[in-house]
């Protein structure tokens, strides 16, 4: 979204040139995320029913992954998801139509994409396609990830920061095929069902498809770290994705937010709140203020999400609280270094901040 002019260049003889550079901003943004593909992906077309990962040149492969470009990822948030549930197209022009509403989400995830087509016993056609921003294993997380049978498949905005707890109570211990924090979902799903969101500790929005059945499963977590939307096909399907772009181009009749701390089942065909914390009741506040255990909670807070395999900065705005988070996870990483002897964790912390020029944020 382009800044907008600041209340004082409001009839300011720069004000017209201010609107005008605004304007080539959001021509660009519309032109060059929303519909140019990745420069570094390859983009071939995907047999239906068949889910095949693009990634990056060979010599990313290699180890330059982690030190992918910072004018590539300025374009990113983070990884992007399209679902369609019960369509009424056939396979082949269900795969088309995803792989053309996919595009507009392309700009969340310049890492790889994948698509998978499913058809029901009822001769409808589900599909997920998914655009990635490699957090956690870069090199073999791709998605989407899928069942130890391949049955259910997978599609996931999202860090799982108990992804390894979740690993080792897993009654199946068949091993994963992939490092990512995000798989232990799936096979989560096959021993727990629709109790999946409730026990995952994390932000994220995902989708699985399960091709048995063909039911489908949606998530988001308790407070709506991630996005998600949902809405309504013409033909009756039900439509997921991390912005509301795909469906509203798509002529859904009732594109909506899905709601923070919901699941929804296709079967039920209804949105159930799994999030119900004690907090949210006045009455469950009877312990006295206790800073301490506010200082670690918010230690260990930070210190989960420093989870990457990748580089990481952190946001400074100049107020106390990015200060803090910054002063944890410089902390972190030199106990870090001491205990596990990782030579990145010496290295200075990124940072960066954003703001208009002479602003005082910035100063600070």
């Amino acid at each position: 979204r382009p800044p907008r002019a600041p209340h004082r260049l409001r009839g300011h003889p720069h004000a017209r040139r201010w609107l005008l550079l605004s304007a080539m901003f959001s021509a660009l943004t519309f032109a060059g995320l929303a519909f140019a593909p990745s420069a570094h992906a390859f983009r071939a077309s995907v047999p239906v029913g068949v889910s095949r990962v693009r990634t990056q040149p060979e010599a990313t492969a290699l180890g330059l992954l982690r030190t992918a470009s910072a004018a590539r990822r300025a374009n990113a948030s983070m990884c992007g998801f399209l679902a369609i549930a019960n369509s009424k197209l056939s396979p082949e022009a269900l795969r088309l139509q995803t792989l053309t509403l996919q595009r507009l989400v392309r700009h969340r995830g310049p890492d790889g994409s994948g698509i998978h087509v499913i058809v029901g016993d009822d001769g409808s056609c589900s599909s997920v396609a998914h655009e990635r921003l490699a957090i956690v294993d870069p090199l073999s997380g791709n998605q989407p990830l899928f069942s130890h049978d391949r049955s259910r498949s997978l599609s996931v905005n999202g860090e799982i920061y108990n992804h390894k707890e979740l690993r080792s109570k897993l009654k199946d211990q068949t091993p994963f095929r992939t490092e990512s924090d995000c798989e232990v979902i799936v096979h989560l799903y096959d021993e727990v069902g629709v109790d999946t969101a409730s026990k995952l500790d994390g932000d994220f929005a995902f989708v699985i498809l399960d091709e048995k059945t063909g039911e489908l499963y949606a998530a988001r977590d308790p407070i709506g770290i991630n996005s998600m939307y949902m809405g309504t096909g013409l033909d009756g399907s039900t439509w997921f994705s991390s912005e509301a772009k795909p469906l509203v181009a798509a002529g859904c009749i009732d594109v909506e937010v899905f709601p923070p701390g919901h699941y929804y089942t296709s079967s039920a065909k209804k949105l159930v709140k799994y999030y119900n914390p004690a907090w949210r009741s006045v009455e469950a506040a009877k312990e006295p203020l206790d800073l301490e255990l506010v200082r670690k909670t918010f230690i260990k807070s930070v210190e989960k999400r420093l989870m990457a395999d990748v580089p990481f900065g952190v946001l400074l705005s100049g107020g106390l609280d990015s200060s803090l988070v910054a002063s944890v996870i410089a902390r972190v990483r030199r106990e870090r270094f001491l205990q596990n002897g990782i030579v990145d964790d010496l290295k200075p912390l990124k940072s960066f901040s954003i703001g208009l020029e002479g602003a005082p944020n910035l100063e600070a």
